[in-house]
C-alpha cells in the first residue's frame, strides 16, 4: 500500500467513528430529559393535556401536512402505531405551521392516517420548547415523560430504526 493510500486509511477511520457518534448523539441527544408538558387543542377544540395520550410508550411527532419528509415517514408511521397501538404505544401528531392548520383534515383523510392531531401553539414557540431543527421529529417518551429516543427528519428505512427503540419501550424488542 502507498503511503497516500495508508494516509488516506489512516483518516477515514476516525472519520467514520465520528460520523457514527455524531449519529449517536443526533438520535439519543435527549435521552433522559423530561419532555415538556403541552396544553393544546385537537382539530375540532377539545383541550388536550401530554397525560391524555400517556401509554406504555408514547409516539409524539411535530410535522406541518406541506412538508415533503413528513408526507414520505408518515404512512410509515401510522404503520408502526396500528402494529404496536395494542402493546401499549400511544401515538399524537402536533402541527408546527398554524397557518396549515385548515389543511389537515383533508390531509388526514387523503392518506387515511388515523392518529390523533394537535394544533394551536405558535410555529416559534415549538421551536424553542421543542428545540425543533426540521420536521418530522420524533419523540419517544416512558410513562413518566422522559425521553428515550429523538428522531429528526427523514430517509428511507429510518422508521427501521424507530420501530426498534419503541419495541424496546414496550419491551417486545431486542
Amino acid at each position: 500500500m502507498a503511503w497516500g493510500e495508508k494516509l488516506q486509511a489512516a483518516i477515514r477511520a476516525p472519520a467514520c467513528l465520528l460520523g457514527v457518534a455524531v449519529l449517536l448523539m443526533q438520535t439519543n441527544a435527549h435521552a433522559a430529559d423530561k419532555f415538556k408538558p403541552f396544553k393544546l387543542k385537537t382539530l375540532d377544540g377539545t383541550a388536550k393535556t401530554l397525560q391524555d395520550y400517556w401509554g406504555k410508550a408514547t409516539l409524539v411527532s411535530f410535522f406541518f401536512p406541506s412538508c415533503p419528509y413528513c408526507n414520505a415517514a408518515f404512512p410509515e408511521v401510522q404503520k408502526i402505531h396500528d402494529k404496536y397501538k395494542a402493546q401499549g404505544l400511544s401515538t399524537v401528531w402536533i402541527n408546527v405551521v398554524p397557518d396549515e392548520n385548515k389543511k389537515i383534515p383533508a390531509w388526514l383523510q387523503q392518506h387515511q392516517f388515523t392518529i390523533p392531531v394537535l394544533i394551536g401553539a405558535s410555529q416559534a414557540s415549538l421551536q424553542r420548547d421543542y428545540k425543533l431543527k426540521m420536521t418530522p421529529t420524533h419523540y419517544l417518551l416512558n410513562p413518566a415523560g422522559e425521553i428515550l429516543f429523538t428522531q429528526a427528519g427523514y430517509e428511507k428505512g429510518d422508521e427501521r430504526m424507530l420501530e426498534e427503540n419503541i419495541q424496546k419501550a414496550l419491551g417486545s424488542g431486542p
